[in-house]
């Protein structure tokens, strides 16, 4: 007689359901940039909408409440707009100023905040008509989104076309990405590198701007090839500096251009940052450390002495938060040497992929950040730029990480409270998807997270186009 084995079977199909029903309990598994598809087998029927249990508004009707779809940053409320329609505060006070605003189809304008306070664009666009007689220097800080010159470089060809200037700006003296950089030829030898992002060996006393401080064993130098091939006025430029810290000790060294000797120089113990410069028809640059004794570099520059220069700090896996500690004077003595007139705040990604529900440290960490550059740097305008759109894959396809939304409500806040211009680039992307879509474009790469040289070309445009629409409306 055969043995019945159906009650094993019922068993196991039942552990097997029953452990593909737990699977969905896991926490998201991330290789490589690339979320793992969650297990969920009820996802026909389980509503994937954003979570809405921050409302704090008791006054909106259940009929109402159902109207949003973005989470409410801790502390925040619900209200709503001209057409009746559930929206955040701060989505209330964003659209209410852009009214004020110039308006251009196709264009996601700047919004800004500062009511003529400090940090306003106002001091930007009329650095921008002075071009012609002084440099007009821009730093773009950020994360992954912007390394090796991505975006950035499309940005300063642009504004250097219509305003004048050359070269590619400041650079860190050694970067993991110099290779893959087209605006330069970038080759090294002999430093240590020390990164804001670091957990140890970055001490707070060398913090800056930059995100980065070096050291020089004898004899490390660096070699800068301008290089045009595909952003023409990055071909050449006018003047080099290299940036040190002039309290950590005394020191010599030489340059050469175009190949040739240039000249030695001493690195002199000044109480601030300082900076040695030569200047001439440049197209290679090399800067060799003869005596470092301990000196303490901060990166070198190719500049133009007028029209506009554009500084890249991109900085792999940085949430920005070095800059609410930055050491005030050498934030102030390297704003004396070189002086911004617009600072761009683009950090974001790092935030996001956290899925952070409580987004108030962060808040808190990038006002204080704010503070800092307008307290050490009080002519300069200040940008906070919205995280980018970045997907996630659900079980029914893709869709904005959900970490996202909360983030630019949180950096709309930000914005709102520090009184500084606010630019939407996750609207001006195209919002819900448009990382999909460039991707199929070959706009961004298969992580649906960052640009790839052409969508960062594209995203140049988008803010070009807001900085010009200000610009021409001022």
């Amino acid at each position: 007689m055969k043995k019945n084995y159906l009650n094993s079977v019922v068993w196991i199909v039942l552990f097997v359901v029953l452990t593909l029903l737990g699977l969905y309990w896991l926490p998201d598994v991330q290789v490589a940039g690339w979320s793992m598809r969650k297990i969920d087998l009820l996802a026909d029927l389980r509503n994937d909408s954003t979570d809405k249990s921050n409302i704090k508004d008791k006054d909106l009707s259940p009929e109402k409440r159902h109207q949003i779809n973005i989470p409410v940053l801790e502390g925040s409320y619900l209200t709503h707009d001209k057409d009746g329609n559930v929206i955040t505060v701060e989505d209330s006070i964003i659209n209410a100023m852009s009214e004020l605003g110039p308006k251009k189809d196709s264009v996601t304008s700047i919004v800004d905040m500062s009511a003529g306070a400090q940090g306003g664009m106002e001091h930007f666009y009329k650095a921008l008509s002075q071009s012609s007689s002084r440099p007009v220097r821009i730093a773009v800080l950020g994360d992954s989104y912007i390394e090796g010159d991505l975006m950035t470089s499309m940005l300063r060809e642009l504004l250097q076309q219509r305003f004048g200037g050359m070269g590619c700006g400041f650079l860190p003296i050694t970067s993991i990405t110099a290779k893959n950089r087209i605006t330069v030829r970038q080759t090294f030898d002999g430093w240590t590198q020390h990164k804001a992002v670091d957990h140890r060996g970055y001490e707070d006393a060398y913090n800056n701007i930059t995100g980065n401080y070096f050291n020089a064993s004898p004899h490390a130098w660096v070699n800068m090839v301008a290089f045009g091939k595909y952003y023409s006025l990055c071909g050449s430029c006018s003047s080099s500096s290299l940036y040190y810290l002039g309290d950590t000790g005394v020191g010599t060294v030489s340059a050469y251009i175009n190949g040739e000797f240039y000249g030695q120089y001493s690195l002199d113990d000044y109480s601030s940052v300082s900076k040695v410069t030569v200047r001439g028809d440049i197209k290679t640059v090399k800067w060799v450390v003869d005596d470092s004794s301990g000196i303490v570099f901060l990166g070198a520059s190719m500049d133009s002495d007028i029209g506009v220069i554009v500084d890249n700090y991109g900085m792999r896996s940085s949430r920005g938060n070095h800059l609410c500690r930055i050491n005030d004077r050498i934030l102030s003595g390297f704003n004396d040497l070189r002086p911004y007139d617009l600072v761009v705040i683009m950090y974001g990604l790092n935030v996001a992929a956290e899925k952070e529900r409580d987004l108030t440290s962060y808040c808190a960490q990038m006002t204080q950040a704010i503070e800092n550059i307008k307290r050490c740097m009080p002519s300069t305008s200040i940008m906070m730029v919205s995280c980018s759109d970045r997907e996630e894959r659900r079980s029914d396809g893709f869709h904005t990480m959900r970490g996202v939304l909360g983030l630019i409500q949180a950096q709309k806040r930000i914005a709102i409270n520090a009184r500084v211009p606010f630019w939407n680039l996750y609207d001006a992307m195209g919002g819900e998807g448009s990382i999909v879509n460039m991707v199929k474009n070959g706009e961004a790469a298969r992580d649906y997270t960052h640009a790839t040289t052409k969508g960062g070309d594209h995203i140049a445009h988008l803010l070009y186009d807001a900085l010009m629409l200000g610009y021409d409306n001022r």
